[in-house]
């Protein structure tokens, strides 16, 4: 809530009537806390881990406007899912207009009509006040099945939407406050975990009721026209202040380009480029790239929009609010037929993580020349989110779950270290890692190691969030793995001279002491007596190195988030041989004036699959694979490289 001397500085908008400021800040804080309440609402009820314990969802609430629905606030979302609800909002309007009731919800997941992908279920509630409909409330939930043809949500080689699972046109799910239970059952009967699925679809539909319940009684209060016309005036009041923020932005054309380590079906090093025009307070986002992708990792027009938007939301004021105001000032469209923009009926489950964490970083390494201090270094992408599933030899009973724990670290930014356990841009922080505890009281797992990894960031004046070296163990049966995502090859760019990541790598060692290392994306099977083993990159660095506090050197080494041998050769820092590793000052201002001698990039690395950490790590008779499956590799058993 806003403190007295905070309403009084708040610019009113000038294209409305006048404001009563305390109303103004109440009403947009009210906005903000029933979004809040709803976002608890469904984490609290959720059934699976991917909501529950991950919090892979998001809660928003839009407006009735007769140009289409407007995002009014959204509470501790995921960026790629609010960024993106109103193509689909507007789609769901085009379908039923006037057939739009009090105490409807509808439901969707298509990716052609608006939707992300397959598994962003969304569902959607008109509010209606006196008659007259004002606002909609919004869940979009990931869902841990869909039906596909493997046992997870995403399947890096389907080739077609067909192979991704169910697909929900615009539906009603509950007309005029009767549930449709045969469309209940007809989307129940074509998912795996069917209690775990019907339990999240109740908390997406509780999640709506109680966003509902808050805005009526918040008309009630004030009158239904004047929220209404407060909410106009929060999007306004944002148009004007990102407005100001934006034409502060250089105008110009700026240009960026990396690649994404994989297709999901063997093809690697796909490139991905943006162009971004910047007139005025408005911008323009024009992706281009490689070839569709055979696999699933193809965005959709949602996923387009919302990562040309995310970037751009944080180079601004945090104070100001995310809402339509702030989105209306950003476009976005990309070149037919490449892996930015799906044609159908393309695979495109894998697209709110891959191409999207690269689409998004793009951006960053366009607007580099342009602000470069406000341009964080690359962020981790989506490499090590397993999607573990099995049969518990104790119970016969099928179990399935998407893990977040061993996430990689975000990139840095001036003034500011990165973040830890980022787990994928697209989510900005808004997952989360569950408790160990739970984990292994729910599935046939351990998690053996979960810890920091030294050396995985990016270093610079500020070095990036460290990577995490995560081990799992099956201990009741084999359990399969579908991993999904990118940016182990390619890995988190460092910026202003600042280093890349050194990428991550993931493998399986198996009971004999070989192992079987494999790209991000792939089915594996890990037999009881194995482990499933990740380390994951860390964010890219910002800044040069040299620049860095020597005592910040000093304590990052003897914490172990860094080696003597990087302290030394990259920061330039010389520590004693004594028992608290003391600071050698003097040889450290002479070993920082010789290293100064060599040039640093603005941008790192300049070439496809720069990564190093899985070359670095392979030993004789290791195997690699690249977009591997269980038919394939891992039957009946690992074959030699």
């Amino acid at each position: 809530m806003a403190t007295a001397s905070q309403i009084d500085a708040i610019p009113l908008p000038p294209t409305q009537a006048v404001f009563d400021p305390i109303t103004f800040s109440v009403i947009r804080n009210r906005f903000e806390a029933i979004g809040q309440e709803m976002t608890l609402a469904m984490e609290q009820t959720a059934w699976t881990s991917v909501i529950a314990l991950a919090r892979d969802y998001s809660c928003m609430i839009y407006d009735a406007h007769a140009s289409g629905p407007r995002q009014v606030t959204m509470a501790d979302c995921l960026p790629i899912h609010c960024n993106s609800i109103r193509t689909l909002l507007m789609e769901i309007v085009s379908v039923f207009k006037d057939d739009i009731h009090d105490g409807d919800v509808y439901m969707s997941n298509d990716p052609y009509r608006g939707n992300t992908h397959i598994p962003d279920l969304v569902t959607a509630q008109p509010v209606f006040v006196d008659g007259k409909q004002v606002f909609w409330t919004v869940a979009r939930g990931h869902q841990l099945d869909t039906g596909a043809i493997e046992a997870s949500s995403i399947v890096p080689a389907a080739r077609t939407i067909f192979q991704e699972g169910i697909v929900i046109p615009p539906t009603k799910l509950v007309d005029r406050g009767v549930e449709r239970h045969d469309i209940v059952e007809l989307y129940l009967s074509n998912v795996r975990y069917r209690d775990a699925l019907h339990g999240d679809l109740r908390a997406q539909l509780g999640a709506c009721g109680v966003a509902r319940k808050g805005l009526i009684e918040l008309c009630e209060q004030y009158g239904r026209d004047e929220v209404v016309r407060y909410s106009d005036g929060l999007m306004d009041y944002a148009d004007q202040r990102a407005s100001e923020e934006f034409r502060a932005i250089p105008d110009g054309v700026y240009a960026g380009e990396t690649w994404t380590d994989t297709d999901g079906n063997g093809a690697t090093d796909i490139p991905i480029r943006a162009t971004i025009t910047k007139k005025g307070a408005d911008i323009h986002v024009h992706y281009s790239g490689g070839p569709p992708s055979t696999g699933s990792f193809n965005a959709t027009y949602a996923v387009m929009m919302a990562t040309s938007t995310i970037p751009f939301l944080y180079y601004i004021d945090s104070d100001i609010p995310h809402n339509h105001g702030v989105l209306q000032h950003i476009s976005a469209d990309a070149d037919d037929n490449t892996i930015c923009l799906a044609k159908w009926p393309a695979a495109v489950a894998g697209a709110t993580q891959n191409p999207a964490d690269p689409m998004h970083e793009v951006i960053n390494i366009a607007m580099a020349e342009a602000i470069p201090e406000r341009v964080p270094a690359g962020g981790a992408h989506t490499a090590h989110i397993p999607n573990f599933n099995g049969v518990d030899s104790r119970t016969g009973k099928e179990w399935g779950c998407m893990l977040f724990n061993s996430g990689g670290g975000q990139g840095a930014a001036k003034d500011a270290d990165g973040w830890p356990v980022l787990c994928t841009i697209a989510g900005m922080g808004g997952l989360t890692s569950a408790s160990v505890e739970q984990l292994e009281l729910l599935y046939p797992l351990r998690v053996e190691q979960n810890e920091i990894e030294t050396d995985a960031m990016g270093m610079g004046k500020w070095i990036g969030g460290p990577g995490l070296r995560t081990r799992y163990r099956p201990v009741a049966g084999d359990m399969e793995c579908v991993g999904f995502g990118e940016g182990l090859k390619n890995p988190p760019h460092g910026v202003n001279g600042g280093t890349m990541s050194p990428g991550g790598g993931i493998y399986i060692e198996h009971a004999d002491g070989r192992r079987t290392f494999t790209s991000s994306a792939g089915q594996l099977l890990i037999r009881e007596g194995e482990t499933w083993n990740g380390v994951s990159a860390g964010g890219g660095g910002w800044g040069n190195p040299l620049d860095r506090d020597p005592e910040q050197v000093r304590r990052d080494l003897r914490d172990e988030w860094i080696s003597e041998d990087t302290a030394r050769n990259v920061f330039g820092i010389v520590v004693r041989d004594d028992l608290g590793r003391s600071l050698d000052r003097d040889a450290t201002e002479q070993l920082r004036a010789e290293l100064r001698t060599r040039e640093r990039p603005t941008i790192e690395p300049t070439t496809p699959a720069a990564g190093t950490w899985t070359q670095q790590n392979m030993r004789p008779g290791d195997r690699y694979l690249e977009a591997p499956t269980i038919a394939r590799n891992f039957s009946p058993a690992p074959q030699e490289r």
